[in-house]
């Protein structure tokens, strides 16, 4: 692998950590998942929606729908910095 591939994925796992320990840490984790996944998901939804204007957008995929799951609005944020990155 690249080293600009390998450090994507390094700052997607960075993302996904931190956001799990956020979740954890509020003892209310599960609540705390659930509306992580449904704000990730409908970022992931409001960039692709917004791609005519900004002319940037992620495919929907089963692999962006659990980043944006997982990670929430910090794992959307995470492909669209990793997509300046990688193209």
């Amino acid at each position: 692998m690249e080293f600009k591939s390998i450090s994507v994925l390094v700052m997607l796992g960075i993302f996904a950590f931190i956001t799990i320990l956020v979740m954890i840490k509020s003892k209310h984790f599960f609540k705390a998942l659930v509306f992580s996944a449904l704000q990730g998901i409908a970022a992931l939804f409001a960039v692709n929606l917004l791609s005519a204007a900004t002319g940037v957008s992620l495919s929907v995929n089963a692999l962006t729908l659990a980043i944006s799951a997982v990670g929430g609005t910090a794992g959307v944020i995470g492909m669209l910095v990793s997509r300046l990155f990688l193209l």
